[in-house]
């Protein structure tokens, strides 16, 4: 995994990066646009992040998480180069169109950190560096920073830490790898607190997420090998929560032994739903994902729908049978 040498040269040779993550940003997205960030400033490079506000209270910990800005603020062509980090299509970073066309038409130097598979016949042109096989955009990051000669001090080192256990599960998906515990390890030795970590990714629900956790089990259904929670607009709205509050509830649903893809629907607005996907061992829900026009990882996928439920749901287990997957 060697960063592109052109990307490196663009880093020794500019001076101004605006980072931009995925919607509902998690721990890889974020620790791993901060945690370049902050390898930029060291290069006494100016560097800044904006995403969707708010931010979720579990990554309230992370150091450098109040510099983030509202990502309706953004102007980029005050910016000499835009980075994706974690994902890799202005559509992904955000819903608005205006502010997609912006990132689209973007006149400077545009690149891509991702591990997500790239989605067929993309038209944003930009300098890719694309690694399906590596568990998180975190150790990407981690890797360009070794190649830099940049320090890990304490602050890069949680970063990086969060982004890699989250997508991880804290080393218990399948992703996990001699490689991924290797860095972990120089991590921790670079001054990352794994227990400080954990609680705060793991243990740190409100009541009201715990509500919203609640809501999806009531209405959850069991339908063999498919385990299916879904919330809508009015869910939120009763326990005053958001989207990013469904972290980690479609990894839970995987608990149960018979089940082999566990999914989570989350409606936005009226008649339009995020769908995420999770699969146990071969089953490559990524593929399902490609056909409704998303995108991701073998074992965790996801898309977006213009659908009732019902026909949401009937529509991702057809799919499912015609990509003779059960």
């Amino acid at each position: 995994m060697i960063p592109p040498k052109e990307l490196i040269e663009i880093i020794t040779e500019k001076n101004n990066f605006l980072i931009l993550t995925h919607s509902t940003p998690d721990g890889d997205a974020f620790g791993s646009a901060l945690a370049l960030k902050f390898s930029l400033n060291l290069l006494s490079k100016r560097a800044e992040v904006y995403t969707e506000m708010p931010i979720p209270a579990q990554y309230k910990f992370l150091p450098g998480i109040n510099e983030i800005k509202d990502l309706v603020e953004l102007s980029p062509d005050k910016f000499e180069v835009l980075i994706l980090v974690d994902c890799h299509e202005p559509s992904r970073v955000n819903n608005n169109e205006e502010l997609i066309s912006k990132i689209t038409k973007f006149s400077g130097i545009k690149v891509i950190i991702d591990h997500h598979l790239e989605r067929k016949n993309s038209d944003f042109h930009a300098i890719k560096w694309i690694s399906p096989h590596e568990a998180a955009t975190g150790m990407m990051v981690y890797e360009l920073i070794k190649k830099l000669n940049i320090p890990i001090n304490a602050s890069i080192a949680t970063l990086l830490y969060s982004a890699l256990i989250v997508d991880t599960g804290n080393f218990q998906f399948d992703n996990t790898t001699e490689k991924e515990l290797r860095i972990a390890y120089e991590l921790v030795k670079a001054g990352a607190k794994p227990s400080f970590i954990y609680q705060n990714l793991f243990e740190g629900w409100t009541t009201n997420r715990l509500k919203l956790f609640i809501k999806m089990l009531d209405k959850t259904e069991i339908i063999p090998p498919f385990i299916i929670g879904h919330l809508r607009k009015k869910d939120f709205e009763e326990t005053n929560t958001i989207e990013a509050d469904t972290e980690r509830f479609v990894e839970f649903l995987r608990i149960l032994k018979d089940i082999s893809i566990s999914v989570l629907f989350r409606e936005i607005e009226e008649g339009f739903f995020k769908v995420s996907l999770r699969s146990k061992g071969s089953l490559d829900v990524s593929v399902i994902a490609q056909s409704f026009g998303g995108g991701g990882h073998k074992n965790a996928a996801g898309y977006r729908i213009r659908a009732t439920y019902e026909e949401a749901r009937d529509k991702l287990i057809e799919s499912v049978k015609n990509n003779k997957m059960l």
